[in-house]
């Protein structure tokens, strides 16, 4: 078997269902993740009982399916209508399929395909004209689709709190040295940004030096962390050019983003998969309160510092997030997640 490669040319998989019913985007988004492989003569695509999470697909060559209760077997060829669909796509396999010929497949992410496909199947205007405080803004919330697909927060939502985000997004028009939210003040937004560039700045010692933490650009989100532990805000976003912001009400990001996207976990659970090598810890409580107690083998990184650290984590190790109440840790794993990483919060925190 060959390396496993990148997909570029769209056109290959156009024919394929259901992938047929995909825009231009989202082929290019599902391309991302693909994988092509060439399989000698002999070579299993996968076996009985797997539990895999890829749909399979036959582009070139033959196969042998050979299902695990009986002793019959079934083939295919590429070209023919069954090659077009995933292979045997149960979960577990109820059948192993053998290349009987040089064969190539491509390997794609099912939960991905489902959630672009519904995701598909929502519609929003290209256009719409809403007032707002500065005036009338012209709006393409087909655009905002397509920017909150980017986002692995927004892919694990249902598909009704999708719909009901487009309705509940606020447009703001904002312009270059707007100060967006303040550090030190009440959580009351969310925002996501449409149009512009925004500057995250902390100020560590409540004096007149402040750091720059992050440059966020379209498609960037912010304001969670004190939405969701009810603190204040920890930093001062502000905007370095004109542009438009999308902002959900408190009561919205909780109903619609935060109980949907958090998963948690017990101690007993998360502390068996540190020790099988499959998850790690990360405390996100402050240095101090590291320094004082901490569970073994667990990494220290402050809420302050989780977006300049996220990009470094390894992508293969799910992490169990805690702190003293599971308060901060929830905005930690909010954070995290869109990033992309497979993050949970440790219930209860380490109270329980």
């Amino acid at each position: 078997m060959s390396a496993a490669r990148k997909i570029t040319d769209i056109e290959r998989i156009r024919h394929l269902e259901p992938i047929s019913s995909l825009s231009a985007d989202q082929l290019r988004e599902l391309l991302d993740t693909a994988r092509l492989e060439c399989l000698e003569p002999g070579q299993p695509l996968f076996a009985g009982g797997d539990t895999d999470t890829q749909a399979v697909y036959l582009l070139d060559g033959s196969v042998e399916l050979r299902p695990l209760d009986s002793g019959g077997t079934h083939p295919i060829s590429a070209g023919c209508d069954e090659a077009r669909h995933p292979i045997a796509n149960d979960r577990p396999r109820r059948m192993t399929a053998v290349a009987v010929t040089r064969a190539e497949i491509l390997r794609i992410d099912r939960e991905l395909l489902d959630t672009l496909l519904t995701w598909g199947q929502i519609s929003a205007p290209e256009e719409d004209v809403v007032m707002s405080e500065d005036g009338i803004i012209t709006i393409n919330k087909a655009d905002w689709l397509k920017s909150m697909i980017k986002s692995p927060t927004f892919r694990r939502l249902p598909p009704s709190n999708i719909e009901q985000l487009l309705h509940r997004l606020e447009p703001v028009i904002v312009h270059a040295g707007d100060v967006i939210i303040r550090q030190g003040d009440a959580g009351d937004y969310f925002y996501m940004i449409d149009q512009g560039i925004a500057l995250v700045m902390r100020n560590p010692d409540n004096d007149e030096d402040s750091i720059e933490m992050a440059e966020l650009d379209s498609g960037a989100s912010f304001g969670e962390a004190a939405l969701i532990s009810d603190n204040p805000r920890n930093a001062t976003v502000s905007m370095r050019s004109d542009g438009i912001l999308l902002r959900l009400s408190k009561e919205d990001f909780n109903t619609l983003l935060r109980q949907p996207t958090l998963q948690a976990v017990d101690y007993a659970q998360a502390a068996a998969e540190v020790a099988a090598g499959s998850a790690a810890w990360i405390d996100v409580r402050l240095p101090s309160e590291y320094a004082h107690s901490h569970l073994p083998q667990a990494r220290n990184i402050p809420m302050r510092a989780l977006h300049k650290e996220a990009r470094d984590l390894d992508r293969s190790l799910a992490y169990v997030c805690y702190c003293q109440t599971g308060s901060r840790s929830s905005a930690a794993v909010f954070a995290l997640r869109n990033y992309g990483i497979d993050a949970r919060v440790l219930r209860n925190g380490l109270q329980s």
